[in-house]
């Protein structure tokens, strides 16, 4: 049931410059995306934004959404707070149907019921977001 793909890291590590090599776009882009929120970069000091590969992933997601989709940064704000809010919803049922089937098993041993337990416990398989 647990067949997620691996989230990027959320370590900060990359410097403005280096994030923006990554991502493919100006520093100052990454400075606007943080003035309107769409990115959270980890601050030292005053001045000094560390990226991680998380925010990478993000900085390049968005960068899809504006030059391969023409999506205007406010719709990009709306879909990204959209798909976070999914990806809890996800996360919600999959915890959901973990208690469930462990509850499932529970009953059927405490009632020693002559089942096929492969039969009865609930399946929850995700769809890749190109699915």
């Amino acid at each position: 049931m647990k067949n997620r793909k691996t989230t990027p890291s959320t370590e900060p590590v990359y410097l403005i410059s280096v994030a923006a090599r990554m991502s493919g776009l100006h520093p100052q882009t990454l400075r606007l995306y943080e003035r309107l929120g769409l990115i959270k970069p980890h601050r030292v000091g005053r001045s000094k934004r560390l990226y991680s590969e998380a925010d990478i992933e993000r900085l390049r997601r968005i960068q899809h959404f504006t030059q391969e989709l023409g999506v205007n940064l406010a719709g990009v704000d709306i879909i990204l707070r959209l798909l976070e809010r999914i990806e809890q919803i996800n996360r919600e049922v999959e915890e959901i149907i973990e208690q469930t089937n462990a509850r499932i098993l529970q009953l059927i041993e405490e009632y020693n019921l002559p089942v096929d337990p492969n039969t009865l416990l609930i399946r929850y398989e995700r769809l890749d977001e190109e699915g």
